[in-house]
């Protein structure tokens, strides 16, 4: 397939560094080289999607790079890898829009900027959908994880840090998504190959997080 703006940006970010964005990066390029589109640049990035625009070098080094028209598309497995408030996903599309430049959410199948490089009224809906959706995805990540800590406060447990140990409330913040997954039922098994932990950790997270 021959695409006339067919320079492509891969932006990929994950949440934390127990977390591997090569998956990503070898999704989106299987993607590109199915659609003819040519890869000319890749921002990986290891960050929480929470933080506003402006602490995000990885948003700022796209916008900046998307100002000097150094690719035509952007390209992203999902919508949060933007970010997870609404607002900001709202702007940084708009700021790229700006430039001419769409963003193809995989995921959904879509892509931002019709040929004309107009949004559709279509596109705007779902993007405003998928971004709402996002954010409440955080909010509900948050609840679950105070849900835990609260469980674990009824039960009697300990949440201070003994001496010599890894604090609980600390293992529960360092884990926070492998919490909500165990609580969702992934296998011990799958979580050690996901997050690239030990047996023991996940355990230990399982435990103080039941």
């Amino acid at each position: 397939m021959n695409h006339a703006n067919n320079r492509v940006c891969l932006f990929i970010r994950v949440s934390t560094n127990h977390q591997d964005y090569t998956r990503q990066i070898l999704e989106l390029n299987t993607y590109c080289d199915k659609q003819g589109y040519t890869v000319v640049k890749t921002i990986a990035t290891k960050i929480t999607g929470s933080k506003t625009q402006k602490d995000r070098p990885d948003l700022i080094e796209l916008l900046s790079c998307a100002k000097r028209k150094q690719f035509d598309k952007v390209l992203v497995t999902e919508i949060s890898r933007i970010g997870r408030n609404a607002k900001d996903i709202r702007s940084t599309i708009d700021q790229l829009h700006s430039h001419k430049i769409g963003i193809i959410f995989k995921s959904l199948g879509v892509e931002s900027l019709n040929e004309e490089n107009q949004e559709s009224f279509v596109t705007n809906i779902i993007i405003a959908i998928y971004a709402e959706l996002a954010q409440e995805e955080k909010k509900i990540l948050v609840e679950r994880i105070k849900s835990g800590l609260n469980a674990a406060k009824a039960k009697g447990k300990q949440l201070g840090r003994p001496e010599g140990k890894e604090g609980k409330i600390t293992v529960l913040k360092k884990y926070p998504r492998l919490v909500v997954d165990l609580q969702n039922g992934l296998s011990i098994r799958k979580a050690m190959a996901v997050y690239k932990i030990s047996k023991g950790t996940v355990i230990k997270v399982k435990k103080i997080s039941s």
